[in-house]
């Protein structure tokens, strides 16, 4: 399981450049000759973090979250009007395709993103690539899932409703038919004397009664997810498995907030994209390093070296 996020890198260069003329020692303070950048590639764009427009770059990283270190796997960098929506997938290709000509057995079976990169494409690259995609649902899009399939009204998170306005229990996932099957939410499995009966629990029902009470699972409606995956991720929102790996996604965004703040990239060290690319790998190589310290610490693996408590804040 991968998790992603990126973030804005405001450049030490002006956006007005230096001047390549002697205009202003004649007075004149605004003319049409070039002008020189120290930063060709910076140009403005929008951080989201800070609600306000900066001049610089953007970067995206990829993390393997545990519930002990982040570690980062590939880093980076795009101009400043560069969005993460754009960022995410390329720099995901860019890392299978490298994990693939160096013959690495690297299987993603899950990239978890946050609402930024919530969009139709993003769900039809992964899924193409038999990725799980966990995104957060974007609010600000306002699109209520559309019934698909057999279902015929459907809440939040494109789970269909019953007859009684319940929301349907789901029963299985069938990946080669893009297909979510759910059932009548008070039908529900259990194991008696070794068997697996079905028990249906009708006080649970708003009218008190069962819609079809001579089937074991009825009603049963199934939900095609090739018809918006977005909508419809073959993962539920709702479920405890999604909300666990979304939790995991914080520390993605811990990774970057250690490269921009306690290793001062937000605060304009650099001038080009090359030198923000190289601290970014460096970086990620301390924050690797801190975690194996970690590890041999637990281990008590021989005496540890003195880290600096930048260093232990990671580790």
């Amino acid at each position: 399981m991968l998790c992603g996020d990126g973030a804005a890198l405001p450049t030490g260069a002006s956006p007005h450049g230096r001047p390549t003329c002697d205009c202003r020692a004649q007075g004149i303070f605004r003319c049409d000759h070039e002008r020189y950048s120290r930063d060709p590639t910076a140009t403005w764009g929008y951080d989201a973090y800070r609600d306000t427009y900066c001049f610089g770059h953007r970067s995206f990283q990829h993390c393997v979250v545990t519930s002990e270190h982040t570690l980062p796997v590939q880093s980076g960098i795009a101009p400043g009007h560069v969005t993460d929506c754009t960022m995410g997938p390329t720099s995901l290709d860019h890392f299978l395709k490298a994990c693939a000509a160096h013959a690495l057995p690297v299987t993603v079976r899950a990239v978890v993103y946050d609402s930024s990169l919530d969009a139709h494409g993003i769900s039809q690259f992964l899924q193409a690539k038999t990725i799980t995609p966990v995104i957060a649902l974007n609010p600000r899009r306002g699109d209520h899932p559309r019934p698909t399939g057999t279902a015929s009204q459907v809440k939040d998170y494109g789970v269909p409703l019953c007859p009684a306005g319940v929301p349907m229990r789901r029963h299985s996932y069938a990946p080669r038919q893009h297909r979510l099957s759910y059932n009548c939410p008070v039908k529900r499995p259990t194991r008696r004397e070794g068997r697996v009966q079905w028990i249906a629990h009708v006080q649970e029902c708003p009218h008190q009664a069962l819609c079809q009470p001579h089937t074991q699972m009825g009603p049963v409606v199934s939900v095609r997810t090739s018809d918006d995956p977005r909508l419809y991720p073959p993962l539920p929102r709702d479920s405890a498995t999604f909300k666990e790996l979304m939790a995991r996604r914080t520390g993605c965004e811990r990774s970057n907030s250690f490269k921009k703040v306690a290793s001062r990239l937000g605060e304009r060290p650099c001038r080009s994209a090359t030198q923000f690319l190289i601290r970014l790998s460096l970086v990620s190589l301390l924050e690797h390093a801190c975690a194996w310290l970690a590890e041999n610490r637990k281990r008590g693996e021989g005496e540890a070296p003195m880290v600096t408590p930048r260093q232990e804040a990671v580790a």
